[in-house]
């Protein structure tokens, strides 16, 4: 069995160590906020990798920071799986101290 995503298809196994890292595939890009970490991946390997900027749902298009050229990235989700981090750590943020 395969999994379609955003439209790429990857065996399962190809996604698991992203899952690992808390990195899911969105059920749709409406899914996706500005500032939502996102991998871009081709043949399981990581393309590119940073925040979401802006997303155009209609023509399958995100924006995001590329973490590795530190530059803007425009990417087409036909030619890419996405996967992204969704959940939200309820540990991150200010901490009262005692």
């Amino acid at each position: 069995m395969r999994t379609h995503v955003s439209g790429l298809t990857l065996p399962p196994s190809a996604l698991a160590a992203h899952r690992e890292d808390g990195f899911v595939p969105p059920a749709k890009l409406s899914d996706l906020d500005p500032g939502t970490l996102i991998r871009a991946l081709r043949d399981g390997a990581v393309c590119h990798a940073g925040p979401v900027t802006d997303i155009s749902s209609e023509q399958g298009l995100l924006w995001i920071f590329d973490e590795q050229s530190r530059t803007r990235k425009i990417i087409e989700t036909y030619e890419f799986t996405v996967v992204a981090r969704l959940e939200t750590d309820s540990t991150e943020g200010p901490k009262e101290q005692i």
